[in-house]
């Protein structure tokens, strides 16, 4: 179920549950946090997986990125055989994010621990 078949009485329980599974993904909240902070960016997925590897995990930021795309948080889209990912534009979902930013990893665990 994606963000946008979710009834807007549901919606914010829904992105609560959603926000707890990804946070608690390092490579997940490190796509939202890189989407975050270029929130109308147009980015390869070569490009997003040189900007988030860190440690050779070029295979978790794809699924990330993939796992993102399928919940609607991105938008991926493909041009001359290439699949390119941007921030959705659906408001709600977008605040979110961009709020996101404003957290560090450990704060997300903080958040985690207490919910």
């Amino acid at each position: 179920m994606s963000i946008i078949e979710v009834t807007k009485g549901q919606q914010q329980s829904y992105m609560s549950l959603l926000m707890k599974k990804f946070v608690g993904n390092r490579c997940c909240l490190g796509l939202l946090r890189f989407f975050a902070i270029h929130p109308n960016g147009k980015f390869s997925k070569l490009a997003v997986v040189h900007a988030i590897d860190e440690a050779g995990s070029q295979l978790e930021v794809e699924r990330a990125l993939a796992q993102l795309a399928e919940e609607g948080i991105l938008k991926a889209s493909n041009e001359n055989n290439n699949t390119f990912y941007t921030l959705t534009k659906e408001e709600t979902m977008r605040r979110l994010i961009l709020n996101m930013s404003l957290f560090n990893w450990r704060d997300w665990q903080l958040v985690l621990e207490n919910s």
